[in-house]
C-alpha cells in the first residue's frame, strides 16, 4: 500500500525550490515555493521568510559547460550539412553565454464572457436540372447563445526582450523542474545579463490579453466580457543561453545552444545553391562553340577566373583544388 505521508507526484512537480543563505551562519539552502518558514541544516536557526517589495529575480546557473555547448553547435552544424563542413573548416568567432530575461506571472484569473457559439457545417440540396437532379452543398451557420463563467490558475511566462535572433520563444519557462538561485545583483558585473527591454505594465498587459483570449470557446463571437487576475505575482527569471559565431566562406553565422539542457534552439548555416539542371544543357553547347571559334579563348577566361576567385579568398588555391571547387559548385556538389 501507498504511504500515506508520500508525496503526490503532482505536488512534486508544483513545488519549485529556490537557492538562499542563512543569515545567521551563511550556509546554503534550498527553499521551496510557498514556505513561510525555515530552519537551518547548519545552525539549526529557525527563518521567517518575508516577502521583498518589488519585483523578484531569479537566475538558472548554466547546466553545461562551454566546451559540452561548443560540440553540441559543431554536431549540429556537421548533422545540418551533411559532413560538407566540419570544425576545420569552420572558423570560431566567439562562445559567450548569455543569461536571457523572462516575465512571469502566477495568480488566479476569474471572470464571465458571453456572446454567440458559432457552429458551421454542410448540407447537401437537390435541385432540378436537365440531367436530372443535382447535388450541391451550403454551408449554414447556426449561432447558439452562451455565458460562461471562468475561473482558473495561471502561470503565464514570455521573453523581457528581443530575441529574434536568440530563436527562443519556444522554451518560455520550465521554473517547475528547475532549481533556481535568487539574483544577485552583483552577478551584472560578472556575468552577460541581457537587460530586459519589456516593461513590467506592457508584459502584464500582454498576459492578461492572452489570458483572456484562452478563456473564450473557440469559433464564438464575444458580446461582452470582463476579467481580473488576482494574487498576481510577477517576477523576473533570467535563463541560460550560449551563443557562438563562426566565419565560413566570408560570411558570419551563429548557432544558439540551451545553457541548461544542452539542445540546439537556433542555427544558422552555409545553404547549398543546386545549379538548374535545365541550364547545365548550355554549358556543353557554349564549349563547343568556343572551341568551334577560338579555342584560346578557354584558357584564358579559366585564368581570369581563377585570378579572381584568389582575390576573394585573400589567398594562393592551388589550380586543382579550385577547379574541384568550381565543378563542385556550378553543379550542385559544394557551399
Amino acid at each position: 500500500m501507498p504511504d500515506e505521508n508520500e508525496e503526490h507526484p503532482a505536488e512534486r512537480v508544483d513545488s519549485e525550490t529556490f537557492g538562499i543563505t542563512c543569515p545567521n551562519c551563511g550556509g546554503s539552502l534550498r527553499l521551496r515555493a510557498g514556505e513561510k518558514s525555515i530552519r537551518c541544516e547548519y545552525c539549526g536557526s529557525a527563518l521567517y521568510v518575508i516577502r521583498p517589495k518589488g519585483v523578484k529575480q531569479f537566475i538558472l546557473p548554466p547546466d553545461i559547460s562551454d566546451g559540452k555547448a561548443k560540440l553540441a553547435a559543431l554536431h549540429y552544424l556537421l548533422e545540418k550539412t551533411e559532413g560538407r563542413i566540419k570544425s576545420r573548416h569552420a572558423s570560431i568567432l566567439d562562445l559567450r553565454l548569455i543569461n536571457v530575461p523572462f516575465w512571469r506571472l502566477k495568480g488566479r484569473l476569474a471572470g464571465w464572457v458571453c456572446g454567440e457559439k458559432i457552429t458551421r457545417r454542410q448540407v447537401e440540396i437537390s435541385s432540378p436540372g436537365p440531367n436530372g437532379s443535382q447535388i450541391r452543398y451550403k454551408t449554414i451557420e447556426e449561432r447558439t447563445p452562451f455565458a460562461k463563467l471562468v475561473y482558473k490558475n495561471v502561470d503565464w511566462s514570455t521573453p523581457a526582450c528581443s530575441l529574434r535572433h536568440l530563436g527562443l520563444q519556444g522554451i518560455s519557462l520550465k521554473t517547475r523542474f528547475l532549481d533556481w538561485n535568487t539574483f544577485d545583483h552583483k552577478l551584472k558585473k560578472k556575468l552577460n545579463i541581457a537587460l530586459p527591454m519589456k516593461l513590467r505594465k506592457e508584459a502584464e498587459k500582454d498576459a492578461r490579453q492572452h489570458l483572456s483570449t484562452l478563456a473564450v470557446p473557440a469559433s464564438s463571437n464575444v458580446r461582452s466580457s470582463r476579467f481580473d487576475i488576482f494574487d498576481k505575482d510577477f517576477s523576473l527569471y533570467y535563463y541560460p543561453v550560449y551563443i557562438l559565431r563562426y566565419r565560413h566562406a566570408g560570411k558570419i553565422f551563429s548557432i544558439t545552444v540551451d545553457g541548461n539542457e544542452g539542445n540546439i534552439i537556433r542555427g544558422d548555416f552555409p545553404v547549398i545553391k543546386k545549379a538548374d539542371r535545365r541550364s547545365l544543357f548550355f554549358i556543353p553547347a557554349i564549349l563547343a562553340f568556343l572551341l568551334g571559334t577560338w579555342a584560346p579563348l578557354v584558357p584564358i577566361a579559366a585564368l581570369v577566373v581563377y585570378i579572381s576567385d584568389m582575390a576573394v579568398e585573400g589567398r594562393l588555391i592551388p589550380p586543382h583544388y579550385w577547379l574541384m571547387g568550381r565543378l563542385q559548385k556550378w553543379f550542385g556538389g559544394g557551399s
